[in-house]
């Protein structure tokens, strides 16, 4: 019955996609709301983060063309529906924006999603050629999220550093550590006066392409701004043999990995990144904070 219903809420998606872009053929009319392809050549989409809350909140995903991710689509055009009673009816629309700089380009959307509950959001595609196709996927949204959000003063977590374990090997997986992430705690780095970016993910044991480049895109930004920004890594795991969680994941409230969260000189959190984040993305978080 629950499968049944699904699919009746995303065909209901797909015939307003139909009315409000007339021009994009129905190549997938009713695909899951997981985002799982229903042939071996559907295009489907992957939420890339999960602990979203109302409002304007950040959601990244990923096409795919059967298991091939799209790399080359042209431009991505969001429609909502409140999937919270009766069927869904098409409200904020929008355009979501690509980040090619990373492993697996992904795209990025802040639909205004004013209540909490499950959303369908229907994706109207345009691909290099300029052919069109549609997907949809679906996000729940909460009142009060686990993570810290925009507006909160984070934990001022002691997380361990070179000082207090100058192993590196012991403080982060990545096999070739950045050195200046790992030099100051979070406390410390709320008192500097400086902006801060923390960012929670373990290189060597996540399994896949979407989150494993995290930390070498931190790196990336770090090598740019280290003298303007204070970087911090807080490696998921305190133990990797056995992978017992870092104190610090209970203390974010983290439910999984990777975040990254920037935070003002004020000590306040102005931007969280769940999942994938790219150099250019990460910059642009920062840019408000620096003049830029």
């Amino acid at each position: 019955m629950k499968q049944r219903l699904s699919f009746i809420v995303m065909t209901a998606i797909s015939v307003a996609l139909l009315m409000a872009s007339c021009s994009a053929p129905a190549t997938s009319s009713a695909l899951p709301p997981t985002g799982a392809a229903s042939g071996p050549s559907a295009l489907s989409v992957a939420v890339a983060s999960t602990d979203f809350g109302v409002g304007s909140p950040r959601v990244p995903f990923v096409l795919f063309q059967g298991t091939d991710p799209i790399t080359n689509a042209r431009s991505i055009d969001i429609i909502a529906f409140d999937l919270g009673s009766g069927t869904p009816v098409p409200g904020w629309k929008g355009s979501a924006t690509n980040f090619s700089d990373y492993n697996v380009p992904y795209w990025v959307v802040f639909p205004q999603l004013p209540h909490a509950g499950y959303w369908g959001l229907g994706a109207v595609v345009t691909l290099a050629d300029g052919s069109q196709s549609q997907a949809q996927f679906t996000i729940q949204t909460l009142d009060t999220p686990s993570a810290p959000k925009i507006g909160d003063s984070p934990p001022a977590s002691h997380n361990r550093t070179l000082k207090t374990e100058p192993d590196i090997a012991k403080l982060t997986s990545d096999a070739n550590p950045e050195p200046g992430l790992y030099r100051m705690t979070v406390a410390d780095a709320l008192k500097s006066g400086k902006p801060t970016v923390v960012t929670f993910a373990t290189p060597a044991y996540c399994t896949s392409r979407l989150c494993a480049p995290v930390v070498n895109s931190v790196k990336t930004v770090y090598a740019d701004l280290k003298d303007k920004v204070n970087f911090i890594h807080i490696e998921v795991y305190k133990t990797f043999n056995p992978l017992v969680y870092a104190d610090e994941m209970t203390e974010w409230r983290l439910q999984g990995e990777p975040w990254t969260f920037v935070i003002g000189a004020d000590g306040k959190i102005v931007a969280t990144l769940g999942g994938p984040i790219s150099p250019r993305e990460l910059e642009q978080a920062l840019q408000p904070l620096l003049g830029l």
